[in-house]
Formats: structure tokens, C-alpha cells, sequence
């Protein structure tokens, strides 16, 4: 039952597109699109008004003066405030480095004092242990 009814769906989708391809076609047989594209009122050429445009717009066209010293001078402090900046991080990198080393030397120190404390009594018990047999 279910085969039958999925070949009744699959077969009205084909019939459907077909009617909509059928029908899309005979309402658009008529129009022809090449006698569309014949027609050279749609084209412009502007290769004439490019001319007249360039006498009229050279007369009229403003310039903004550039002031390269001004660009030169902001560059300059930026470049300033950029090297100064990035000392005071390196100091603060230097510092925390610095303070971390430390911190390291000494937790590697108590750890050398509490292996060697661990050591000496493993072998204090070991000779306590021989000496008493």
C-alpha cells in the first residue's frame, strides 16, 4: 500500500512539472527575445559625451592641497607613543619575569630540602632496620 501511494506522489510531481513546462511555454511562444535585442534604441553610446564632459568638468574641479608635513609630524608621534608604550611593557614583562624566576627558585629550593628530608629518612629507617636484625 505504501509503494502504490509513493509511485502516485512520484508520478504527480512529473505530471505537475510537465502541465507547469507546457503551460510556461505556450504563454511565452509568442514573444520572440531576438526581435527584443534588435533594436538599438536601448543601447547608449557614450563615447560622445565623454568629450564634451571633460572640457566642462576641467574648469570647475576643486583640489584639496595636502599637507604631507602634517601627515609626516602624526606619524612621527604615533610612532613615539608606540616605542614608549611598548617599553613600559617590556619593563612590566621584565618584572613579572623577574618575580616568577624568583618565585621558582625558591619553590624549586624547598623542594630540594623536602626530597633530601625524605631521603635521609628513608635511609635513617633502612639502618634502624639493619642495625636492630
Amino acid at each position: 500500500m505504501a509503494k502504490k501511494f509513493s509511485r502516485f506522489l512520484v508520478f504527480t510531481a512529473f505530471a505537475g512539472a510537465a502541465a507547469a513546462g507546457v503551460y510556461y511555454y505556450l504563454q511565452n511562444k509568442n514573444s520572440s527575445y531576438s526581435d527584443d535585442m534588435d533594436d538599438d534604441d536601448d543601447y547608449d553610446d557614450f563615447s560622445d559625451d565623454l568629450d564634451d564632459d571633460t572640457e566642462d568638468a576641467d574648469s570647475t574641479r576643486n583640489y584639496v592641497a595636502l599637507n604631507l608635513q602634517k601627515a609626516e609630524d602624526a606619524v612621527e608621534e604615533t610612532a613615539q607613543k608606540a616605542a614608549e608604550e611598548t617599553e613600559k611593557a617590556v619593563d612590566a614583562a621584565k618584572e613579572a619575569a623577574a618575580g616568577a624566576a624568583e618565585a621558582a627558585k625558591e619553590a624549586a629550593k624547598d623542594i630540594a630540602e623536602t626530597a633530601e628530608a625524605k631521603v635521609e629518612e628513608f635511609f635513617s629507617d633502612d639502618d634502624n632496620a639493619n642495625s636492630s636484625n
